[in-house]
């Protein structure tokens, strides 16, 4: 019975592991991904946002964070971004800075190209971003077109 037990625990450690490095796989490979196919790359900390009520259907929620590292594109010291989302849905964030990727339009309006575009500054994304430069990657900027 004991090594049934002991078998089991193995079993389970094993699988708690596993599930963890896919997790961390599959945000690293998302972070990825924005960053080749979009313009804008850095770490911010949202100061606030705006509501704007464009029709019956869509809001623009616009963004204001100051930029704490840029990693693709221009550097600026503050972004200011906009996001069109379904008419009354709750622009939620916190004061813990992210990684966002954005895009640019010809007027030079940063934008949010949609979900996968930002994420949390996890200690993986962090040794990812140290040990690669972005200037250096194939981008297609696919996200902006």
């Amino acid at each position: 019975m004991k090594k049934i037990i002991l078998l089991f625990i193995i079993l389970m450690a094993s699988s708690s592991q596993s599930l963890a490095e896919t997790k961390t796989d599959l945000e690293l490979n998302g972070f990825k991904s924005a960053i080749k196919n979009t313009q804008y790359v850095a770490k911010v900390k949202i100061l606030k946002v705006e509501i704007f009520n464009e029709d019956n259907e869509s809001d623009k929620h616009v963004y204001s964070a100051k930029v704490l590292a840029t990693y693709k594109g221009r550097e600026l010291e503050q972004v200011r971004y906009e996001m069109f989302v379904e008419h009354g849905e709750d622009a939620i964030f916190n004061s813990t800075p992210v990684f966002i990727a954005l895009c640019v339009d010809s007027d030079g309006t940063y934008y949010w190209p949609g979900t996968g575009s930002q994420f949390a500054a996890t200690p993986v994304l962090k040794a990812w971003l140290i040990k690669n430069n972005l200037n250096n990657m194939d981008s297609t900027e696919s996200w902006c077109n």
